[in-house]
């Protein structure tokens, strides 16, 4: 069986469609907030605030017995901006939180838990971080992915570094900035995006095979910490204009804009350049590219 928590994201969504695809197991989806006519074959929600002792003892209660469990932590308070302006909120959501629910829940057999590239700071002239590179966070959200990355590996499970994740929302009533670029464009508007902020950029769906493939891989697990990140390095304004191409629509509505000339858009402190590299992960998996797909 797995077990989602946090499953009422994007990525979440992402693996339970993958999940059911991909493998026979049945799939247990925890959130605060539960979706509208989320039941399906295979697939039960369960309520669960992760701050909350009693909830994650129950979860613990539902989960004691199952075979194989395997899960994918994926609450988090995640906006770097927000977690400057509500440090006590993340850090009791980033860190206790995750700490609890390790201590908590037994019989976990598989755990990933997705960090990202933050965690590694400004890259230089196109260097691709390594799983072993030193850790310089940009930003006080990267500090806590470094502190909860250390703490899920400590407690002998894995982590994956994820770039900038994109793709169209699969939530009813909840936008991805994906849609929101062509939503947008179709109507004849205009999206500024950075065109000199370079990411190893990859699709959500993608980004979900490729975690459940390293779940499913039991030689997978000997490696604590694996990125899992496209072969290119991209900015955000080519993959708008690869974005607009693939709907058919005005590439010249995609406006670049420099991250130096930026004094609205973020707050907290953003790398310019962070690449990855995935030579791990394409061993592991035994594949020779890895391309985002729009």
């Amino acid at each position: 069986m797995y077990l989602i928590v946090g499953a009422g994201g994007f990525l979440g969504s992402y693996l339970i469609k993958n999940i059911l695809s991909m493998t026979d197991d049945n799939i247990l989806a925890t959130d605060m907030f539960l979706p509208e006519n989320g039941e399906q074959a295979r697939v039960k929600w369960q309520k669960c605030d992760v701050t909350s002792k009693s909830d994650l003892m129950q979860l613990n209660d539902i989960c004691k017995n199952c075979e194989n469990l395997k899960v994918f932590y994926l609450a988090a308070y995640h906006h770097p901006d927000k977690v400057l302006q509500n440090p006590k909120i993340a850090w009791n959501i980033n860190i206790t939180a995750l700490s609890e629910f390790l201590n908590t829940v037994d019989n976990i057999k598989v755990l990933y838990y997705p960090s990202t590239e933050v965690v590694y700071g400004q890259g230089i002239d196109g260097y691709k971080f390594k799983e072993t590179d030193a850790l310089h966070p940009a930003n006080r959200y990267g500090e806590h992915k470094t502190v909860a990355e250390r703490m899920v590996n400590v407690a002998g499970f894995n982590v994956v570094r994820f770039p900038v994740l994109m793709g169209p929302s699969l939530l009813a009533g909840k936008k991805h900035f994906y849609d929101e670029i062509v939503e947008t464009v179709k109507n004849g508007g205009t999206m500024e995006m950075f065109e000199d902020q370079k990411r190893s950029m990859i699709d959500f769906d993608t980004a979900a095979q490729i975690l459940i493939r390293l779940a499913e891989n039991k030689d997978a697990q000997q490696y604590p910490i694996v990125n899992i990140a496209g072969d290119e390095a991209l900015s955000k304004y080519e993959l708008g204009r690869r974005i607009a191409r693939k709907h058919g629509l005005d590439e010249s509505k995609i406006i670049p804009i420099s991250m130096d000339s930026d004094n609205k858009i973020f707050t907290a402190k953003r790398a310019k350049e962070t690449l990855l590299d995935n030579t791990l992960m394409k061993k592991i998996l035994g594949l020779n590219q890895l391309t985002i797909k729009v």
